[in-house]
């Protein structure tokens, strides 16, 4: 079949010759519309694909004609420049024909196994609940009147511990407290969740994965999800929230970010805390929304959610960039030569080709930026995913990085992790999307869905932190992020920066957020008991946020 595509292009481009027309035309920008939750299930869309290897179900991905907000024009793929108009939308990617063609001949693709972690059989934790329903709802009523907070109550079969990170422990799940609309009981795995989190003693962060979608108190406009999280505050209790609720005042509403209120957790009867409850950082419909392939899809043109991963591992495919390992001098002056990553394929792949791909993608990405930034010289991508020069085809080294990366994203997270001053923001937790396929919402790489802000809120200073190399830990590894490294050298970004955080203090966003943080954490006063006075380290850190905002007033809004 492509064969005869092909053929029939040559044959219509040769006639356009013939005819003396040669203009090139551009793509259009629709693209699925995305409903709610509930209209998707009932669709017979695909569930949400788990970060711990959990396929998605292999249902039909359809929807309504909507409008991408991000589509790009141009093309900028060296060699043929047709477009393939298989639907009413192309993908405005220059990479997008690439990714199509990637795949030759299906027969020859090297399939990928992914390990999986199957929910349990929920019959016997069912049974037990309905045999101690009665004390269950004493506790219930009991909790209710000693607590202000919404409450998670869990019933695990057996009364099991909830131990392993590997294994989901059979649950009822009970959401109690709160507005009526917002109660819940439902059968759901749950596990212990993390890295380093996982192993400080007893106070333990949880995965929930529900046997069906379920909302959870409101969040995210109160779509339906299976899978969620409950983060321990440790010592302090709100460096994730306020990264969450400062993230969502810099997106605007444009990208995803996680969602998040307080609540107070049991299990088994036994009091553990006050939690966070947030959304799992995963491609699924209405959070990072990338198109994943069914079983049968082998062609690199799909959606892929990325992390920089420093437990890179064989929980989920994943590959090393080097970064071209060059000296480089930072803007505060710093000179130190660029390192290898680790980047976590997040989502579905069927093959190691797609996984090929996608390498491809991010190392020409980055080369691409690279080039930009530091020569002021425009790249392009050829037709083997290699980075070269792009000659005349952009105007500027700038609109060559743009055809190919979502720049404001990129802004957006660097403001975000000079704000909070992340000492993990090279590390690992830094997620990107790029979506191939027509349906995409992802058209460029794309940043997003910040996470894990435990190493946050230190040492301020006056100076730049998150787009300059870090001073080496105690165990020698290099945490600087060499993607704001890179951009903040343009000038053309910087001024994509300033733009953005002028925007925020007309508004005074950065500010207002602080104050609604400590607003809300105030008000779990009752519910903290001997553990109160975390408020006044959620005050320290809405001092440290203001600090730090009054520090990037001088650098960005002169």
């Amino acid at each position: 079949m492509k064969k005869v595509r092909l053929l029939g292009l040559i044959t219509f481009l040769i006639i356009l010759c013939l005819c003396g027309c040669g203009k090139e035309t551009g793509g259009s920008g629709t693209v699925g519309n995305e409903g709610t939750s509930q209209d998707n299930a009932a669709a017979g869309i695909r569930d949400e694909a788990e970060p711990d290897g959990t396929r998605a179900d292999r249902t039909d991905d359809t929807g309504a004609a909507g409008t991408a907000d991000d589509a790009t024009g141009g093309s900028g793929i060296a060699g043929d420049q047709n477009t393939d108009n298989r639907t009413a939308h192309t993908n405005g990617n220059p990479a997008a024909q690439t990714a199509r063609d990637w795949v030759s001949d299906p027969s020859a693709v090297h399939p990928l196994s992914v390990p999986e972690t199957p929910l349990p059989d929920f019959t016997a934790v069912s049974e037990l609940y309905d045999a101690f329903s009665t004390q269950i709802s004493d506790n219930k009523k009991e909790f209710s009147k000693q607590k202000t907070a919404s409450c998670i109550y869990i019933t695990t079969e057996e009364k099991r511990s909830i131990l392993s990170k590997d294994e989901y422990v059979a649950s009822i799940v009970d959401v109690f407290n709160c507005d009526a609309g917002y109660g819940l009981s439902a059968a759901a795995g749950v596990k212990v969740r993390g890295n380093s989190t996982a192993d400080q003693g007893d106070e333990k962060s949880y995965r929930i994965k529900f046997e069906k979608k379920q909302g959870m108190l409101g969040l995210h406009e109160g779509q339906k999800f299976k899978s969620w999280v409950l983060m321990r505050s440790f010592w302090n209790l709100a460096p994730d929230h306020m990264g969450f609720e400062l993230a969502k005042a810099i997106f605007d509403g444009k990208y995803y970010s996680s969602d998040s209120c307080y609540v107070n957790l049991y299990i088994n009867g036994d009091y553990k805390g006050v939690y966070l409850l947030c959304e799992q950082n995963q491609a699924a419909k209405g959070r990072v929304d990338v198109h994943e392939p069914k079983a049968d899809e082998y062609g690199a043109d799909i959606g892929y959610f990325i992390e920089m991963d420093n437990y890179a591992g064989d929980e989920h495919p994943y590959f090393t960039l080097d970064h071209k390992k060059v000296e480089m001098t930072d803007v505060s002056g710093n000179t130190r030569k660029t390192f290898s990553r680790n980047y976590s394929i997040k989502s579905d792949i069927n093959n190691e080709e797609q996984k090929d791909f996608i390498t491809k993608y991010l190392n020409g990405c980055y080369d691409i930026l690279y080039e930009a930034a530091e020569h002021d010289t425009a790249y392009m991508f050829d037709g083997d995913m290699n980075a070269v020069p792009a000659g005349d085809r952009y105007g500027s080294a700038k609109e060559a990085v743009e055809a190919v990366i979502d720049t404001e994203s990129l802004a957006n997270m660097l403001i975000l992790e000079e704000l909070v001053h992340n000492y993990d923001v090279g590390a690992g937790s830094f997620f990107m999307a790029v979506d191939l396929s027509d349906e995409s919402m992802y058209e460029r790489l794309t940043f997003l869905a910040p996470w894990d802000f435990n190493w946050a809120y230190y040492e301020s200073g006056n100076e730049y932190f998150a787009c300059t190399f870090q001073k080496l830990m105690d165990d020698g590894y290099d945490r600087s992020n060499i993607w704001f490294i890179t951009a903040m050298k343009a000038e053309w970004f910087r001024d994509i920066v300033k733009d953005k955080w002028k925007a925020l203090g007309e508004t005074s966003a950065i500010e207002n957020t602080a104050n609604r943080v400590v607003n809300t954490c105030e008000k779990l006063s009752k519910d903290l008991g001997d553990e109160a006075w975390k408020v006044d380290m959620v005050k320290n850190i809405r001092t440290f946020v203001n600090d730090r905002r009054r520090w990037l007033d001088t650098q960005w809004n002169r």
